[in-house]
């Protein structure tokens, strides 16, 4: 948990809380793309630029024509999961509550915590308050909950492993931490008004059990665990990168009877994963492809990222952290139409592995190596959406996917020389034209 400032001094020096403790902190700074939109007394909805967060107005809501804001901030809410989102105007007042929508993958829902996520709030103060009434859709990867004022809203964990995902060099320490936090105060909670109680760092009893890559405690081949007490430890990275990498280091929480809205959770296994690297380059691709269908359709800006982890070990060299993100959260359209997702795409960049990766040492010590990697062929495959448009049938471009399933998406074949710094290593078009793709390289460095 960073950043996060108690009404109680706390003293351990390993952070451990000897008791309930309300959380308030300094509020996040901008982190991305303002989505912005003007709505009167007949509603609408709103989507955050990135498409995790989704406001929906109903009508009657709004006495008078209304700019509406989705900001991304940085989330700096206790045990806060994902991005955090300031919404504007603050200080309106609604005639009907909002519903607001989160919306999550499978990245912020590994560990057996997933049931145990909710949604919280900020105030001007700086003290975070959970929403008490929201719904959890495991199938729809939602978590909703309806509002009646704007301020800095968040998902946080009741239950959490920090950090939950690192990069750590070979032989390098690493300190680990679980926080329990909740608002749920049934004594207490009735008082509070908005559907809204404060959140508390909260002691409960259990044991832990710690491991690394499943071995107790861990090895020298995975990376050894000193354990201080049930919610904090230390990972040592092994001497050289393991064979199983990134290594999962799991804190099985026995013992544990935890109530969380309505729910009793038992023996809980919260998941860190550790990516241990010597010698590693972290390759960023991005590409943006704007597909004009005429004056009625429009256009639609389609984005794609995605980026990999190649560890450097001779013949052992391997990809890892793969993350592709695809093209169905970052859709932008300018027409007349409304469109709806009928089905994903993978989009032209996607890495599924590498079927090869040469490690070329350099001629001399102080040359740097070179490393060309040829990738296992994925064909494209483009979001198919429905287009419903004034005066005109309704359609959709799935027959684009049949002309683009020949091709392969990228990458297909890159090479780069083992330097410091980031390097440019493919580039076509230009910022802001009908199509573009960058690929970038940077030697990894701990978080």
């Amino acid at each position: 948990m960073k950043n996060i400032f108690f009404f109680i001094i706390l003293f351990s020096p390993l952070y451990s809380v000897a008791q309930d403790t309300v959380a308030v902190t300094k509020p996040g700074k901008a982190d991305g793309p303002i989505a912005e939109g003007k709505f009167s007394k007949d509603g609408g909805s709103l989507v955050s630029a990135d498409g995790k967060l989704e406001l929906k107005i109903p009508e009657g809501a709004l006495s008078k024509k209304t700019t509406i804001s989705i900001q991304p901030v940085t989330n700096v809410a206790p045990n806060g999961n994902g991005e955090a989102y300031r919404l504007e105007p603050s200080g309106i007042k609604f005639e009907k509550p909002l519903q607001i929508i989160f919306h999550y993958d499978e990245d912020e829902s590994k560990d057996s915590a997933q049931l145990m996520m909710g949604i919280c709030m900020q105030d001007n103060t700086g003290q975070w308050y959970g929403l008490k009434k929201f719904t959890l859709d495991t199938l729809a990867k939602t978590i909703s909950g309806n509002i009646n004022h704007f301020s800095d809203w968040s998902k946080f964990d009741a239950i959490k492993l920090y950090p939950s995902a690192k990069r750590l060099k070979v032989k390098k320490e690493l300190q680990m931490e679980i926080d329990v936090v909740s608002s749920e105060d049934e004594d207490l909670s009735a008082l509070y008004a908005d559907d809204l109680a404060p959140l508390k760092v909260r002691k409960i009893p259990w044991t832990s059990v710690w491991k690394a890559n499943e071995i107790t405690n861990g090895n020298s081949s995975v990376g050894t665990i000193t354990v201080f007490s049930k919610t904090n430890s230390m990972y040592k990275a092994p001497s050289t990168v393991p064979s199983k990498n990134p290594v999962a280091v799991t804190a099985d929480l026995k013992g544990l009877n935890y109530k969380f809205k309505g729910m009793l959770f038992k023996d809980l296994t919260l998941v860190s994963n550790i990516l241990v690297y010597d010698n590693a380059y972290e390759v960023k691709m991005y590409t943006s492809i704007d597909s004009y269908a005429g004056s009625v359709l429009g256009t639609v800006k389609y984005k794609d990222t995605g980026s990999f982890v190649v560890s450097l070990n001779g013949k052992d060299s391997k990809i890892v952290e793969k993350v592709n993100k695809n093209m169905n959260s970052e859709l932008g359209y300018t027409g007349k139409c409304v469109i709806v997702l009928l089905k994903e795409g993978l989009g032209n960049i996607h890495v599924a592995g590498a079927r090869s990766i040469k490690v070329t040492p350099g001629a001399t010590p102080d040359k740097p190596a070179t490393v060309e990697i040829s990738f296992i062929p994925v064909p494209i495959t483009m979001p198919v959406l429905q287009f419903s448009c004034p005066k005109t049938p309704v359609w959709n471009n799935g027959a684009v996917n049949g002309m683009l399933a020949v091709a392969s998406a990228y990458p297909q074949f890159i090479k780069f020389t083992a330097l410091e710094g980031e390097q440019t290593i493919f580039e076509r078009g230009s910022p802001g034209g009908e199509l573009y793709v960058k690929i970038t390289v940077e030697q990894v460095r701990e978080d």
